[in-house]
């Protein structure tokens, strides 16, 4: 199964850059400005911040892989074994409120789909894997706004559970801003 792994290994480089981009969104990195070189205490403020900025960064993106690493290792799991999973006993298993359990296991389906044709495909690379497993710009974009839609129903249900969080409706809302964005660039840069 060297291929599989191999395929895998280049679907979650493109999902890690994915957080990567969208953390980029979400976090706002520290500049430097002339008023810190010329006075070293607000430089040493400067590195504090930049330090925070990439705890932040790092935790933002090892959280935004969670359900995706999920979702791969089920994909993995059936192509090696044959066996679908039952989605809704998974998502039981990971001890979410109840209101919860629907939405996630819908996003984790669509994130098996989408994972299962991509290691399904021939490919050398992600753009190959993709053009194999959805051979036009507009189904990859039927596909990629199907995720779009599944992980903005979720965080539906989420937004109000996190209602007395500071700033967390901008948060999200700018991760589903730039999902789309980001997403919509990538099926123009495979099927150019």
């Amino acid at each position: 199964m060297k291929g599989l792994e191999r395929k895998k290994e280049l679907i979650l480089e493109r999902e890690r850059y994915f957080a990567n981009a969208v953390g980029s969104a979400v976090f706002e990195k520290p500049t430097i400005s002339l008023w810190m070189i010329l006075i070293p205490i607000l430089f040493m403020h400067f590195i504090y911040r930049m330090q925070k900025f990439k705890a932040g960064r790092l935790k933002f993106d090892e959280e935004f892989m969670v359900t995706r690493r999920r979702a791969m290792d089920l994909a993995v799991e059936t192509l090696e074994t044959g066996v679908k999973p039952n989605m809704d006993r998974v998502v039981q298993q990971y001890g979410l409120q109840d209101s919860f359990e629907r939405p996630y296991a819908a996003w984790m389906r669509a994130l098996f789909d989408y994972y299962t044709d991509l290691l399904n495909a021939n490919g050398d690379s992600f753009d190959a894997l993709a053009r194999s497993a959805f051979r036009s710009r507009g189904e990859f974009l039927l596909t990629l706004n199907r995720l779009s839609t599944v992980e903005k129903e979720f965080y539906a249900v989420l937004k109000p559970q996190l209602a007395a969080t500071e700033g967390a409706a901008g948060i999200i809302a700018t991760i589903e801003t730039h999902s789309m964005r980001l997403r919509r660039q990538l099926a123009d840069q495979i099927f150019a």
